[in-house]
């Protein structure tokens, strides 16, 4: 059975929340309740029903200072992230895995690699990514963006990266890891931020590790104009004229300087339409708009057209937005008739909460 423990106290020290589950084999139930609990994060899924038949996982993870940290282990395993799993979880937020055990296939818009044991993978939870892990042991550190930005020259260059078992590099980062781990049931909340800290200083070193001093000032100014930039798209979602001219003008930037920003990420018309669905999606299942007309959260999303919205609505996320708002609607439900198993809908609750914080 799952459960939700709270770390045990010690020297008067704060404990993070704690989060400890299991799936035994052939629990079909609790394999379910472990999908939607990761469902923010990744759709997962055994690779075939004799596979699912007997899956067997089980994790123990920590939250504090805004970051969450995780040690899982698991049969053989499918993870996808699709658009419909960046909206549904709104997470902005940079993923490290360390496997101990196993590895997996990773395929990240278009790139394939091979994450082995040792290995330390980069991913970047506002964009598309497949793991294909084999049986695994793991730890899983998620970093909000904004505590890496100031510290890395290329933030959005991380998405797909290894740092491979045979680096220094990789020796600094993955022991830094474990012992944060074995850290996290005592540490006092003053410690967890610097924690957090420290972490992201090792990533920045890894990040720019091979860059000259040149290509980091230019690297540095790149992504401080991507930021800058994104951040004014954020602001003005609601604009029908936000597009890349809208852009350039609002920051005096030329129009092929503003391509070549967006284009690690998809191009800026792709990133101002997937926000743009993004927040509907948010609009779409909050309560609280549970009855304002999906022609006006189109509208307030930057749609100039209700019909042009639901095309490509379902078009990113395989569901019409009434659907959507329905199905959220009992779920919502399913979720309070789950009470009983809390650690699950718990570890859901806390990455959407983590969403949340950056919506």
């Amino acid at each position: 059975m799952p459960l939700d423990k709270p770390a045990a106290e010690s020297h008067g020290k704060r404990p993070s929340s704690r989060l400890d589950i299991s799936v035994s084999p052939g629990n079909a139930r609790d394999f379910d309740l472990l999908r939607i609990g990761l469902s923010p994060l990744y759709e997962m899924d055994a690779p075939d029903t004799s596979a699912r038949a007997s899956f067997a996982a089980g994790m123990t993870s920590y939250h504090f200072a805004d970051i969450g940290i995780a040690n899982s282990w698991g049969a053989a395993t499918n993870f996808e992230r699709t658009p419909l799993t960046i909206a549904r979880g709104g997470l902005d937020n940079i993923c490290l895995l360390l496997y101990a055990q196993g590895g997996c296939g990773l395929t990240s818009e278009g790139h394939s690699a091979e994450v082995h044991p040792g290995d330390v993978c980069f991913l970047d939870m506002t964009r598309q990514s497949t793991l294909s892990a084999t049986r695994y042991r793991n730890l899983s550190l998620v970093l909000p963006r904004a505590l890496l930005a100031p510290l890395v020259a290329d933030i959005d260059g991380l998405h797909g990266r290894i740092l491979q078992r045979s680096t220094s590099l990789n020796a600094m980062l993955a022991s830094h890891l474990r012992a944060l781990f074995n850290e996290a049931p005592v540490l006092a909340s003053k410690d967890a931020g610097a924690a957090a800290h420290g972490t992201a200083a090792l990533v920045a070193a890894f990040a720019g590790a091979s860059a000259t001093g040149r290509e980091m000032i230019e690297q540095a100014s790149s992504s401080a104009s991507l930021q800058t930039a994104r951040r004014l798209i954020e602001a003005n979602l609601r604009e029908p004229d936000l597009g890349p001219e809208f852009v350039c003008q609002r920051l005096g930037m030329s129009r092929a300087k503003l391509y070549r920003l967006f284009e690690p990420i998809g191009g800026v018309g792709a990133y101002i339409q997937q926000r743009r669905l993004t927040r509907a999606y948010h609009a779409l299942t909050d309560p609280a708009q549970a009855n304002v007309y999906i022609g006006l959260v189109a509208s307030q999303c930057g749609f100039g057209n209700a019909s042009v919205f639901s095309r490509a609505f379902r078009q990113a996320f395989g569901i019409s937005p009434t659907d959507l708002r329905s199905n959220h609607r009992r779920v919502d439900a399913d979720d309070t008739g789950l009470s009983g198993d809390n650690a699950f809908t718990t570890m859901r609750r806390q990455l959407l909460g983590m969403g949340s914080r950056h919506r």
